[in-house]
């Protein structure tokens, strides 16, 4: 099976070469990359290789984990985000969650736990723990957001673009799309499938439906 990069976020260099070890002993993976700051990591955009996953601590100095994950989140740099830090609260995890973060540990957490994590990442998208969990069940009871804001939360900023181009009214074609979002067709094959997939979509006038029936027009 082929390696998956990692790229690692930590103002310590000691913890970033312990993780390094460690996550290079769990699977296929391979630290390909490290930075002391989000704003070290920004500046390096677009990494090459690409990263299957950033690992982001969320207590840094200069600019937090929580900047960076919102930074990210506003760009077209899109990433697959998993947090470590020492400490927070169910309204933090809720908040990291909702800015596209697919997944959060403790530091303190065991070899077993981020092997899971990783694993559940690579094979999902996501890894929701049983802290998670419990923090979403407690965030849903005092305010459930509604299908609209649900759906909107399950959309990358690029499927996003890509549902907009969709529903414009010269009715392009995907090749024309994936010209208009300066990507390549297959990216664009890579969005359509994934929101089939999430919303169990069948086809492009599917799409278009889709769109009208929630009103998310608006905020693509």
């Amino acid at each position: 099976m082929e390696n998956r990069n990692i790229v690692l976020i930590d103002d310590h260099v000691i913890v970033r070469n312990g993780l390094k070890e460690l996550i290079e002993k769990l699977g296929p993976y391979s630290v390909t990359a490290q930075f002391d700051s989000g704003n070290a990591f920004l500046d390096a955009l677009p990494i090459q290789p690409k990263p299957d996953l950033v690992i982001v601590d969320l207590n840094m100095p200069g600019m937090s984990g929580f900047e960076l994950v919102e930074k990210i989140k506003n760009s077209e740099n899109e990433q697959v985000i998993l947090i470590l830090t020492l400490d927070s609260d169910e309204q933090t995890i809720i908040r990291l969650f909702r800015n596209g973060v697919r997944g959060f540990l403790k530091k303190n957490c065991s070899a077993e736990s981020l092997k899971s994590a990783l694993d559940s990442i690579m094979a999902t998208g996501y890894y929701h723990n049983e802290f998670l969990a419990l923090s979403l069940r407690l965030d849903t009871q005092a305010a459930k957001p509604s299908e609209r804001d649900q759906i909107l939360m399950q959309l990358t900023p690029r499927e996003r673009e890509f549902l907009k181009w969709v529903c414009h009214e010269e009715e392009y074609a995907y090749k024309q799309i994936a010209e208009q979002m300066q990507v390549s067709e297959r990216t664009v094959d890579g969005y359509r499938e994934t929101i089939f997939d999430k919303f169990a979509i069948k086809s492009k006038t599917g799409l278009v439906l889709f769109v009208l029936k929630h009103q998310l027009f608006d905020e693509l």
